[in-house]
């Protein structure tokens, strides 16, 4: 077996993997670009990482980038890093394997002018939870006010003696200011790299500009240094067939579908079979091709082509070329087999492993819907925590399928007759039924901002259907005006209409076909007789206060009883089955007025 880029002929150790994660346009490719030279941010949409990449840097780049002298480098005895650079957090849920994460390690890059966003926190939380050490790259130190660069320093310590008292005092309030809040958040031991003595106890903050350089190699040496002092455990090299992760599954020009995955152990070669997960059983494909980005290069956007590869060994990011690879999901763990029986073990332990991230749902529940197995189980890890139950979770856009499935949980309660999807696109025809069916759908690319927004919906449907409770419910109904009976046009103003659906009511308002306020049907008469309530089929008088026929109201109006939003709620949800076909009619061309008035999401 001859040695990859990624692991030292002999060596017992394979590169650790990295990821990169933190907010959007905090950064984080702009950090590797400026270490691997390229220009790949450039190429993204608005900056904005849109795929994931992986880059190894090979541990000769990284002594010549950091200027190590030659008794510090003979001393590192890992072969490099392989690092994965994502869209916000996304790929590093995806990066797990039976036991644990695939990650080693992870920087978490924090704009200093801005600090911790939302998504910062939840990648905190999901690193915790995974039990994944990381090193906080304070990035944009460039920005601080008064920061000074002088050309050719990068050493942090170098360039922040240089600056002026006020900035640096300026720099320190952020760094302190994190502190505080690290450990709000339950972590003991947070400070700036340079303080800590036991970075066993302590989170260390690196700061960074990946415009100037500065700090980029500190943070470097950090990294190496903490996996070779504390991880050597965990990157151990087994000389056997590969396992690994698949990132994601594209379609690529000349090769059909793709999957672009994460090696972490053994060694995968062209003609392998290897046994990849899906939703369903796990599938069988022969490795008919397999690319690599050169290193210091990268997967997404390499300035080179791919060197076509005849084996690739762990750690590597590597694109991979089969056939039947289209039920394959974002997620997924893949082995190498060679023979019948590492094959019918393999298809096994994958078959269990998918099987233990299987969602348990319950009878009564909200349908999620995620981009990935990774984010579906980070999902339904945090909605159980908050009591949050759940009828089904799959990988995928929200479709129609999804938006029936959630009507069936109407009876039992409006709040769980909803959609949450992270991550992923609604369908036309899964809007069109939304709309048809009354179903509310919440989007987000931020987990714990998608629970959040859920929760708030949950606590306003529980106020407003008790409020409704406990009043009567105002129902809808649409009134016809009939011209030719007009009695008085003011003072009240009293005219005939027609009552076309639902039922009139006097003391309730009106609005118009363009959901403008008319007044209060004061009176309604019938046979020259006041009468309680008119219903659909009749024809009445009603009498208007306050209003001039001819003015506000006109004789082509088309009136409508302008039902409360907590009503047509419930009315919609709860008491959705008790209406008259002639009234769920009325509410739904009400809703429609009051929609083009106030908003898509209005009565929902």
């Amino acid at each position: 077996m001859s040695p990859s880029p990624s692991q030292k002929p002999g060596s017992a150790v394979r590169a650790p993997i990295i990821c990169v994660l933190g907010h959007i346009d905090h950064g984080k490719t702009s950090l590797l670009d400026f270490i691997r030279g390229t220009v790949v941010q450039k190429h993204e949409v608005a900056g904005i990482t849109q795929h994931i990449g992986a880059s190894f840097l090979p541990i000769q780049d990284i002594v010549k980038f950091c200027n190590l002298p030659p008794e510090k480098a003979s001393k590192l005895i890992i072969p490099g890093l392989l690092v994965i650079d994502t869209p916000g957090h996304t790929a590093f849920v995806n990066l797990r394997r039976r036991g644990g994460a695939i990650a080693n390690i992870a920087i978490l890059v924090v704009e200093v002018t801005s600090g911790p966003m939302p998504t910062t926190w939840e990648a905190i939380r999901i690193l915790r939870d995974r039990k994944v050490p990381f090193v906080v790259a304070a990035n944009k130190i460039d920005l601080i006010n008064g920061w000074k660069t002088k050309p050719g320093v990068r050493s942090f310590r170098e360039a922040y003696e240089s600056q002026a008292p006020f900035t640096k005092e300026l720099l320190d309030k952020v760094i302190y200011q994190w502190m505080e809040d690290f450990m709000n958040e339950g972590f003991k031991m947070v400070d700036r790299f340079d303080n800590i003595k036991d970075f066993t106890q302590s989170v260390a903050i690196v700061p960074t500009s990946a415009v100037t350089g500065e700090g980029i190699p500190d943070l470097l040496m950090v990294i190496v240094g903490l996996v070779q002092s504390f991880l050597q455990k965990n990157i151990i090299y087994t000389d056997g067939p590969a396992k690994g992760v698949v990132l994601e599954v594209k379609q690529t020009q000349g090769l059909g579908t793709t999957l672009d995955a994460i090696i972490y152990d053994g060694y995968l070669k062209k003609n392998d079979t290897i046994i990849v997960g899906t939703l369903e059983e796990p599938i069988e494909t022969k490795v008919k091709a397999l690319l690599q980005p050169r290193p210091m290069d990268e997967i997404r956007d390499p300035r080179f082509k791919f060197n076509n590869v005849d084996m690739v060994n762990a750690a590597a990011g590597v694109k991979i070329s089969g056939q039947n690879l289209e039920g394959v999901i974002a997620g997924a763990p893949f082995i190498a087999v060679r023979t019948p029986e590492e094959k019918e073990k393999a298809i096994e332990q994958i078959r269990s492993e998918m099987q233990e991230i299987a969602i348990q749902v319950e009878e009564k529940g909200v349908v999620v819907k995620a981009d990935s197995i990774g984010s579906l189980e980070a999902i339904v890890k945090l909605f159980r925590e908050n009591n949050i139950n759940i009828r089904r979770a799959t990988v995928g856009d929200i479709a129609k399928k999804d938006i029936i499935d959630a009507s069936l949980s109407r009876a039992d309660a409006a709040y769980l007759s909803v959609v949450l999807g992270f991550d992923v696109k609604v369908l036309p025809d899964a809007m069109e039924e939304a709309n048809k069916q009354g179903i509310r759908i919440f989007t987000n690319d931020v987990i714990y901002r998608l629970m959040e927004d859920y929760k708030a919906y949950v606590d306003k449907v529980k106020e407003d259907e008790k409020l409704t409770v406990l009043a009567n419910l105002v129902k809808p109904a649409v009134l016809k005006i009939m011209p030719e009976f007009v009695f008085r046009r003011s003072n009240p103003a009293v005219f005939g209409v027609k009552v076309e659906k639902g039922t009139a009511v006097p003391k309730h308002n009106l609005i118009n076909q363009n959901g403008e306020n008319i007044g209060k049907i004061h009176q309604i008469q019938e046979n020259n007789e006041s009468v309680k309530e008119a219903s659909a089929g009749r024809e009445v008088a009603i009498s208007i206060n306050d209003v001039t026929f001819g003015r506000q109201v006109k004789e082509t109006d088309t009136l409508y009883i302008a039902v409360p939003e907590p009503h047509v709620r419930v009315l919609r949800t709860k008491f959705r089955e008790d209406l008259r076909p002639d009234e769920l009619q009325a509410l739904i061309e009400y809703i429609e007025i009051m929609r083009k008035k106030e908003n898509a999401w209005w009565g929902m």
